[in-house]
């Protein structure tokens, strides 16, 4: 059968020889236009038609034919090309037409009351509408991908939003309540979560109303988790998760729902908060317009997980932090302990040293060892690294233990220097002060002493024997003090890095000390509310500065 471009492909599915002829001979002389009609006796080979490569554009088709009766024989033609509209011949006026369009059909008519006019605009007719309604369901069906591809962004975007309200905060009530104020009102009217174990056992709620949070919270109480048949409690010993699409239909009394009913809510959901395999919690959605779906309740089970990672990570926390509480009480006692029998062991060297110098008796000589020096400088260093251990165990606290007094740091510099001079001679290097005017400020003397004897004791160990120079300058309502020596230097790489704890920009084989001195000097800073940077260049040297307000206030440093 051929085609033109404005050319109708019509097949028809008639068994009676005559009937074929009749509606062929109507349709030529009603000159119904350009029409190509085929004709096929049997549904078997109008199968075969429509499903060949250049299928016809209409089908008019008889609902009596030896293998296929009845309504049959449509839909087996709509099952094998249902974008091929189809205009049924019948010979009962009415009742089967009918029947067909319900199932189907564009139209019918009846056999001998159609002449050809009304055959062919039955036909071109037929074709229109079928594509007007493959249009809309097309149209339909692209606002449906639209309607659900929007829906799926915006439960990925509720999503992302969950994930960084609940890895703000490592308090788990603050990140409870920061889930909430995501969720509400982007998916539910109110929000509700009890974690078992946290202290207090209560829930944390958000409701889009302010007015409302208190009638919240006093509804809910403890009787949701008392309630075991329905409801947090159910989904609390259970863990499945509850879905009431509607809270007033088909739910049998009790006080779960009478809660619900108080706060006028429609619809909720409850969903477990996990911890690994552990339920310890639950989370209660409420609307009091909308009804959740069974896609909600997906929605909010992911909720619930990305609140048992945030509980995991707040445990954790409090582990960690418990843990260093933990050692900073251990290195304080230790540091404590070691102090005094160091004291005592170094006053006895100084007695056997003066005693030694006295002559005071002819034995003296062969009493004192003749590596005194060198147990002496032992000892010393031994102090000296129970000093930073006193010092990580002072500054690692969350509070700066901070006594602000008015000091002068150009004091302080300069009695840092004195207390350091066996250290520099050991050294070969010289200590110079370029400052010696006051330099009043509000300070912890404790803390800025630290500061200074720690940048020095760094200068003198790595400053290869050369000169070091102490600054202290004014800068408006700072105060500027810069150690700078000549030695081995920095590389870049480690110059943030050795301002953390236990690190260190040399090896450990060639260099003693714990790797505490900078961090120690880094957060002492910090908590007087100033800081402190460095510059240098290996093999020429390095140059500390610290900058501190000339009135401290105490900071907590994270």
């Amino acid at each position: 059968m051929v085609k033109t471009a404005d050319t109708i492909r019509v097949l028809l599915v008639e068994d009676n020889p005559g009937d074929a002829d009749l509606v062929r001979a109507s349709l030529e002389a009603a000159e119904a236009g350009a029409i190509a009609l085929d004709a096929v006796e049997r549904l078997a080979d109008a199968l075969a038609r429509v499903r060949a490569p250049s299928p016809p554009d209409v089908v008019l088709l008889d609902l009596t034919l030896p293998d296929a009766f009845g309504l049959g024989g449509l839909a087996r033609l709509h099952e094998a090309a249902p974008d091929i509209p189809v205009v049924v011949l019948t010979g009962a006026e009415g009742q089967l037409g009918a029947a067909a369009i319900q199932r189907g059909a564009q139209d019918y008519l009846v056999k001998g009351g159609a002449d050809g006019a009304l055959v062919s605009r039955a036909l071109r007719y037929a074709i229109e509408r079928h594509e007007r309604a493959a249009q809309a369901r097309l149209l339909a069906a692209e606002r449906a991908a639209r309607e659900a591809a929007e829906q799926a962004r915006e439960r990925m975007a509720l999503l992302a939003a969950a994930s960084t309200a609940v890895s703000h905060s490592l308090d788990d009530r603050h990140a409870l309540a920061s889930l909430g104020s995501v969720i509400v009102p982007r998916l539910a009217d109110w929000f509700a979560v009890r974690i078992t174990d946290a202290e207090p056992d209560e829930w944390v709620v958000t409701h889009r109303a302010a007015e409302s949070v208190a009638l919240l919270q006093a509804r809910l109480g403890d009787v949701a988790i008392r309630e075991a048949a329905s409801g947090p409690g159910a989904v609390l010993a259970k863990g499945r998760p509850e879905l009431f699409q509607d809270v007033g239909c088909n739910a049998p009394p009790s006080s779960w729902r009478a809660a619900l009913e108080d706060l006028g809510t429609r619809s909720a959901m409850v969903v477990p908060v996990r911890l690994n395999d552990e339920t310890v919690g639950v989370i209660v959605l409420g609307a009091v317009a909308r009804r959740f779906s069974p896609d909600d309740l997906t929605l909010a089970e992911e909720i619930g997980r990305r609140a048992g990672v945030a509980i995991a990570n707040c445990r954790l926390y409090r582990q960690a932090r418990l843990a260093l509480a933990a050692r900073d009480e251990f290195l304080s006692i230790a540091a404590h302990e070691l102090r005094t029998p160091l004291a005592v062991l170094q006053l006895k060297l100084q007695m056997v040293a003066r005693k030694q110098q006295a002559s005071l008796c002819a034995s003296c000589d062969r009493a004192v060892p003749a590596d005194y020096a060198g147990t002496s400088q032992q000892i010393s260093r031994l102090g000296q690294l129970v000093e930073s251990l006193l010092d990580v165990s002072s500054v690692a606290g969350d509070r700066p233990k901070l006594q602000l007094e008015e000091v002068d740091v150009t004091e302080v510099a300069r009695e840092s220097i004195a207390r350091l001079q066996d250290l520099a001679l050991r050294s070969g290097s010289d200590v110079t002060l370029r400052r010696a005017e006051p330099v009043p400020g509000t300070w912890d003397r404790r803390g800025l002493e630290r500061v200074l004897l720690n940048l020095l004791s760094n200068a003198l160990k790595f400053g290869a024997g050369k000169p070091i120079e102490v600054r202290v300058e004014t800068d408006g309502d700072q105060v500027v003090v810069d150690v700078e020596d000549h030695g081995i230097g920095i590389a870049p790489a480690d110059m943030d890095r050795i301002f953390e704890q236990f690190e260190r920009a040399v090896s450990s084989q060639n260099f003693g000390g714990l790797g505490l001195g900078l961090y120690v000097t880094r957060r002492l800073v910090e908590q007087h509310g100033g800081a402190i940077t460095v510059r240098s260049e290996l093999g020429v040297g390095s140059v500390f500065t610290v900058r501190l307000p000339r009135v401290a206030s105490a900071r907590v440093v994270a």
